[in-house]
């Protein structure tokens, strides 16, 4: 399986791991053997984050919030005094 990660050697942006990948396979450059890393970090890597996602979705909602409660308060009639 090809991968499109740089070398830390040799700067080589081509790297090969087994064809049938298992989480300890390594990774390693085409052009000069180095170890990269494995298959199995890369994978976590790729893979979204949930913990993130949760994150992205409460901050959304604190803002669609924040959006709300400013234009509630600007559709409020203004309060007269009287002297």
């Amino acid at each position: 399986m090809r991968h499109h990660i740089s070398c830390t050697r040799c700067g080589n942006t081509h790297a090969v791991s087994a064809d049938s990948p298992r989480d300890w396979d390594e990774i390693t450059c085409t052009e000069c053997g180095e170890f990269i890393d494995t298959y199995g970090h890369q994978a976590d890597l790729a893979s979204p984050s949930y913990a993130l996602h949760a994150l992205n979705l409460s901050r959304g909602l604190i803002l669609q919030m924040a959006r709300e409660s400013v234009h509630r308060l600007e559709r409020q009639p203004t309060m007269r005094r009287s002297a």
